[in-house]
């Protein structure tokens, strides 16, 4: 991504201060009563987005339903189109690279509406962070 773009995606992400790049994928989140890592049931209709083992921290937390990554907001950006959409983190990716998301399908084609199931060199970041809640 060219320096110029990535600066105008990140005035484009309200509050958000440090962001990443990675490949965008879809899967079906879990409902009640078999919820995702966070203990968190998937409610249709919401936009809700899965972090990698890296960025979650997984290894930290015995009870990962106390994971404080859990519910945090984020912003994922599409330089192609030009849009952000906001999501909920409710689950762990466990195939997912460091700054890859994963995301219910809904968003999936809100975010990249000409996705085939990966779209590469999608920019995302937490509202509000410093790098400090997730880690750079």
């Amino acid at each position: 991504m060219h320096p110029l773009t990535l600066t105008l995606a990140l005035a484009l992400l309200p509050l958000l201060t440090t962001a990443y790049k990675g490949d965008l994928t879809h899967y079906t989140p879990g409902v009640w009563p078999n919820p995702g890592s966070c203990g968190i049931g998937y409610t249709p209709g919401t936009d809700v987005v899965a972090l990698s083992q890296e960025k979650m921290h997984a290894w930290e937390y015995a009870n990962p339903n106390v994971n404080p990554r859990c519910n945090l907001q984020i912003n994922i950006w599409n330089e192609e189109t030009r849009q952000s959409h906001r999501a909920t983190v409710i689950d762990t990716c466990m195939g997912c690279a460091a700054e890859d998301i994963d995301v219910n399908e809904e968003l999936f084609y809100k975010v990249a509406p000409n996705g085939d199931g990966r779209v590469k060199g999608i920019a995302w970041g937490v509202v509000g962070d410093d790098g400090g809640l997730i880690g750079g």
